[in-house]
This record gives C-alpha cells, structure tokens and sequence, in this order.
C-alpha cells in the first residue's frame, strides 16, 4: 500500500511538471515563431536628442503639441511635445493585432493539447496534458481578456465550459 501511494505522488508530480513545461513550451515557441513587435522599431529614439519649442518643430517629427492649461513664468514655453504621438498609436496599433493573434494561437494550442491529454492512456501524461491546455487557454484569454468585447467573452468561456464538461463526461465515466 505504501508503493501505490508513492506511485501516485510520484504521477501527480509528473502531471504538474508537463502541464507547466508543456504551457512554458509552447508559450516560447509562439515567441520565437512569432515575436512581439518592438516600441524601438516604431518611435526614434533619436527624437530626444532634439530641442523642440513649437508645435511645428513638434508636428515635424510625428509629435502632438500640448498647450499648457496655465501659463508658465517663462512666457516664451507655452506647451511641450508628445514626441512619441504617432509613432506609440502605431505601435499599438500593431500590438493590439499581435495580441489578438497570440491569444487565438494560445487558444488553438490549448484546446488541441486538452484533447491529446484526453485521448492518451497514461493517467499521470493524460492530466498534465490536460492541465497544460487549460492553462494555455487561461494564459491566452487573460492576456487579452482587456481587448476582447463582452460578446467574445462570452464564446471564450462558454466553449471553453462545454469543452471542459464534455471530457469531463467522457474522461470520468469511463
């Protein structure tokens, strides 16, 4: 009896162990496929070298002037220049597209590696798989839980639900 207990620590264990290197793994892998982009790639760093004192030296470098509410002592600076203004809605822009596709590959991974721990004999590989693509899919919905509509919130989790409770029949009443 106490071989079985140590046998079942020891696949509980193993469970815990692939279902984190399983999530580590293919969260690595997506970024190695499929880098985020970089906020140097889109706004020069160069720009704070300059000395910028009007909204045209601003506007010339993709910046936004802003206008102070209150007047300074020095009357000469009446505002100061968001250098970053169109590069950073540029940038977002481009984050915003590599979150949602990230967020879908986490999706796809979690969901197919949650179907390959069902479908494998080995209880202790079985569960870890199993609990890795869960926790892929928790991953890729929180990390883009802020950008989704309450709509695709909604599906997220209602498939995810129906998956979860259809192995869970299949799984269990085996």
């Amino acid at each position: 009896m106490v071989k079985s207990k140590r046998l079942s620590i020891k696949a509980v264990i193993l469970s815990i162990a692939i279902a984190l290197i399983s999530v580590f793994f293919f969260v690595y892998a997506i970024q190695s496929i499929y880098p985020a982009p970089e906020y140097d790639d889109y706004c020069d760093k160069d720009n704070y070298k300059l000395r910028i004192n009007s909204s045209t030296e601003c506007e010339a470098i993709g910046g936004k002037w802003n206008y102070y509410e209150d007047r300074p002592l020095d009357n000469e600076v009446v505002g100061y220049c968001d250098r970053d203004f169109t590069c950073r809605g540029e940038y977002d822009d481009m984050k915003d597209v590599y979150e949602r596709n990230v967020f879908f590959a986490n999706l796809i991974i979690g969901i197919g590696v949650l179907v390959v721990g069902f479908l494998l004999a080995l209880e202790a590989v079985s569960t870890g798989l199993m609990g890795g693509g869960v926790i892929m899919v928790v991953y890729g919905t929180i990390r883009y839980w802020g950008n989704l509509s309450d709509v695709w919130r909604t599906f997220v989790l209602g498939i995810s639900l129906v998956i979860l409770i259809w192995l869970g029949y299949k799984k269990l009443n085996d």
